[in-house]
């Protein structure tokens, strides 16, 4: 297999200067680009060079540095000078914070000619990315992946904490054409024992009557109820966003919140893959593991459990038997989206304990809930 070495910086030749220089040029000339139909939203990524394989038919790899403008959880643009045919397959190196790389496998979805020897490639990636994880995106600054949700497909069960009719009666309209179960709160003491019943997310606003969300959460700690809460607030003051992050909030929204910023919110941490749906086993019952898809359904509640306590005892150990058990099984009985959430929780389980795989394991939790027994025809 042979492969090519370009020793540019990228194959435009440009600096990171020239690069900066060129991609203001584009943005002033495009204007904001939107789609209706874009699924992901679209985070400026300006690097002067990554590295990217592309792979011909022949079976030869090609090693290109190419430059970058913008990325998303589901692809990525670069800037090559020359045209690629639209299907190419291709793996990209990114570069994480801290000095890490991630390799991502894609494939070559579009490509434009910009100007002169500049073409602008689309890639779409096989497995979506964490832009989180990639570009230190805070939730607490509302920095929200999901451009597009269909109200449709969110399923799971919401719990709404506020003092004030007009805030519920307000969300609950936001959210009928959702298919969330959607319970509300007015004070710490309701929700932390509606919280007992469970729910897959809560959305509270930062004053509760006498109370803050910060002391909720504290309370919900308190009561082991590890559920992600979503603080609104219409204070962004300093102080407000210092007591917000130290009290672990998953994310917040600015008040007053439109119907589809909510939605995106809710969609970050109820799409464990971009779904959101029920999720039933694609096996038919002439598979030889057929027989014991039975058992597997009876006991996943059981095991996402298990897990989130796992999580709240800091217990790695078992949290990486449970995640490695996932990853092995849950594929072969008809459920690979579980199973690749497994494996990614799995490996940052491995590479940096508990603390800092809270992402991975919460969209695994919230895939095993999404399990379902295959309804009667």
């Amino acid at each position: 297999m042979n492969t090519v070495q370009n020793q540019n910086n990228n194959t435009l030749r440009l600096n990171q200067r020239e690069l900066h220089k060129l991609l203001e040029t584009l943005e002033q000339r495009d204007g904001e680009d939107k789609s209706p139909d874009r699924e992901f939203v679209r985070w400026s990524y300006r690097v002067e060079s990554v590295n990217l394989v592309i792979e011909h038919s022949s079976g030869n790899k090609v090693n290109l540095p190419v430059a970058t403008r913008n990325i998303s959880r589901g692809g990525i643009s670069i800037l090559h000078s020359a045209f690629m045919h639209t299907g190419t397959p291709c793996e990209i190196l990114l570069r994480l914070p801290g000095g890490n790389t991630q390799s991502v496998q894609g494939t070559v979805r579009r490509c434009a000619h910009l100007t002169g020897r500049v073409h602008e490639i689309g890639i779409q990636f096989k497995n979506q990315i964490s832009t989180k994880d990639l570009l230190g995106l805070d939730p607490l600054n509302e920095a929200y992946s999901l451009e597009r949700v269909d109200p449709a497909r969110l399923h799971g069960s919401v719990l709404i904490v506020t003092p004030t009719d007009m805030d519920r009666d307000l969300m609950l309209t936001y959210l009928e054409d959702t298919n969330l179960t959607v319970n509300t709160a007015d004070c710490i003491e309701n929700a932390v024992s509606r919280a007992k019943k469970g729910a897959d997310i809560i959305l509270a606003d930062y004053h509760i009557g006498d109370d803050t969300a910060p002391q909720l959460i504290a309370a919900l700690t308190e009561a082991e109820c590890d559920i992600p809460v979503i603080v609104l607030t219409s204070d962004k003051s300093e102080p407000f966003l210092d007591a917000i992050r130290a009290s672990d909030a998953a994310g917040i929204l600015s008040k007053p919140a439109s119907k589809d910023r909510i939605l995106q919110a809710l969609a970050e941490f109820l799409h464990a893959d971009g779904d959101g749906g029920p999720l039933y086993s694609n096996l038919n019952n002439q598979d030889p593991a057929f027989p014991l898809l039975g058992k597997f359904l009876t006991e996943i509640t059981r095991t996402s459990l298990n897990l989130e306590k796992a999580v709240r005892e800091s217990d790695d150990a078992t949290a990486l038997e449970i995640v490695r058990n996932l990853s092995g099984s849950a594929a072969p009985l008809g459920f690979p989206i579980v199973s690749q959430l497994a494996i990614a929780a799995e490996e940052k389980l491995r590479a940096s304990g508990i603390k800092s795989s809270a992402h991975e394991i919460r969209a695994l939790v919230v895939a095993c809930r999404r399990i379902k027994s295959r309804p009667a025809a």
